[in-house]
């Protein structure tokens, strides 16, 4: 079956990418039995970019996906596991340690995070079984379908988990990605855009022609800008940068071109590879960097140092569909030893208090809360006013929206590929 399945991708990415036609590659589906695809593709149910791994339809947001259940969820009215150790995988410093000791002390076990510095390197690892015994990860909506495809994951038993409904945006009450909840809680919302410190960088980047040209007119700045460390992320803000919105293309001119424009930036600024400039722009290490907006707000709730004026942190993204906006997530691994515990730990933090908490004092990643908005913060002095433009509301996403979403498998390694040139050039 994966044979085929690998198959029938490698012909409808041909298709895709022109070097097909329709009819040919309806003819190469045909010859070789994979009858079921070729229907689709008739019917015009799917078309080249519509399989992802494992034959699963790419989801976006004007074309939600619902995904195939290849695990069975836990028994409702289970008692929560005790002792021991419940193993976290995440980013570094993306949970405050204080709500890990809640965690820890509220069920009476030891909350322990093991990292990892990208999507990609989590879903290889977790794929490989590098990391074993992981009871919950955070993962992105563009990786969900291949871990559910390589059944990395367990579907949800929201009986445990009835701080969704209560708290949380409807849009994510059955997001584009996951129809229906089935594996994923919404962590954290954010846009992608540029960061400054506005006492080192004169420009007025937001009132810019193209702002994010600045990357590539920051020669005065140079050892003191940096880019993201996400192969979709850098990839895709080359593309913006040159006015191409589809930021989940598979073509490889346009994937090429965006490697070109950032190897660029090695000469220009000698521009740093990493997702640090939480830290790195309170210090005075960073001025410019292509940026979350959870860095520039986590920047001044955990990592100021004292007396700097929270004002000089400067941020701008795109409007609405012309800017990545996108939302990290919980799910439960496949590999649990304490699964009911894994769903108390995606209920805990979707706890209004919880979730507040995680926010303001450490993370600076928004959560998808309703009672969270730009104006209690404001008027709570949280956040200040150079900030604003990092709070996000459910209006920010919908159908329109430009998110960067799965791809295809060959498409996946374009994207991986191109990223490899620029990280080994820097």
């Amino acid at each position: 079956m994966e044979t085929n399945e690998t198959q029938a991708r490698l012909i409808l990415a041909g298709l895709r990418r022109g070097r097909l036609s329709r009819r040919e590659a309806l003819a190469a589906l045909r010859t070789a039995g994979l009858s079921a695809v070729a229907f689709r593709l008739l019917s015009g149910v799917a078309l080249a970019d519509d399989i992802g791994p494992g034959g699963i339809p790419l989801a976006r947001p004007d074309k939600p996906v619902k995904l195939p259940l290849t695990n069975e969820a836990i028994k409702s009215g289970l008692e929560a596991e005790k002792g021991g150790t419940f193993n976290i995988y995440n980013y570094a410093d993306y949970v405050d340690p204080n709500l890990l000791k809640a965690f820890s002390e509220k069920y009476g076990v030891t909350a322990t995070v093991t990292t990892f510095d990208s999507i990609d390197e989590a879903i290889t690892k977790l794929g490989s079984k590098t990391v074993v015994d992981m009871d919950v990860t955070e993962i992105t909506s563009n990786r969900l379908a291949q871990a559910v495809a390589g059944k990395l994951l367990l579907p949800l038993n929201k009986d445990y988990i009835p701080n969704l409904a209560k708290n949380v945006w409807p849009q994510f009450q059955s997001p584009f990605y996951d129809v229906g909840a089935q594996y994923t809680v919404p962590y954290t919302i954010y846009t992608t855009g540029i960061g400054w410190r506005n006492d080192k960088v004169k420009e007025d980047i937001a009132k810019m022609d193209n702002p994010w040209s600045i990357l590539w007119e920051s020669q005065k700045y140079k050892g003191y800008v940096s880019v993201l460390d996400d192969s979709r992320e850098a990839l895709a803000m080359a593309m913006l940068y040159r006015g191409r919105f589809d930021l989940n293309t598979e073509d490889p001119k346009i994937i090429d071109d965006a490697v070109v424009d950032l190897l660029k930036l090695v000469e220009i600024c000698n521009v740093k590879v990493n997702i640090t400039s939480y830290t790195t722009m309170p210090k005075g290490d960073c001025w410019l960097a292509h940026n979350w907006a959870g860095n520039m707000l986590s920047a001044v709730f955990a990592f100021m140092p004292p007396g700097l004026d929270p004002n000089i942190m400067q941020y701008w993204c795109p409007p609405r569909g012309k800017g990545p906006i996108s939302n990290d997530m919980w799910a439960v691994c496949a590999t649990a030893k304490k699964p009911v515990l894994a769903h108390l730990w995606l209920n805990f933090l979707l706890d209004e208090q919880n979730a507040y908490n995680n926010f303001v004092n450490f993370n600076g990643y928004q959560p998808p809360i309703n009672s969270i908005t730009a104006d209690s913060l404001m008027a709570d002095k949280r956040i200040p006013e150079s900030l604003r433009t990092a709070i996000m509301t459910p209006d920010d996403i919908g159908p329109d929206s430009l998110q960067e979403c799965s791809l295809t498998t060959p498409g996946l390694s374009l994207w991986q590929a191109g990223y490899a040139k620029f990280v080994a050039a820097g």
